[in-house]
């Protein structure tokens, strides 16, 4: 993998809201995601300097719940 200091990716998504460009540090997601056993996520954002919320949509053992923030980085116009 390469943690360049751009990048772009474009995933599929259900995505409901108003278009928004937020950027996130790549290791922190790698990181989030690789301690979750769920194929599928939730990711809830509000506005581009506001963290976004990760929750698993599955793969939790019963009463569990798991909320994880990752913090947005700044991006350059």
């Amino acid at each position: 993998m390469d943690f360049s200091s751009k990048a772009e990716e474009k995933l599929p998504c259900d995505y409901n809201g108003s278009d928004m460009q937020i950027g996130f540090n790549s290791k922190f997601l790698i990181e989030v995601l690789n301690n979750l056993n769920s194929d599928d996520i939730t990711l809830e954002m509000s506005e581009p300097s506001r963290a976004g919320i990760i929750k698993p949509v599955d793969g939790l053992v019963e009463g569990e719940e798991i909320l994880m923030l990752v913090m947005p980085v700044m991006l350059n116009a």
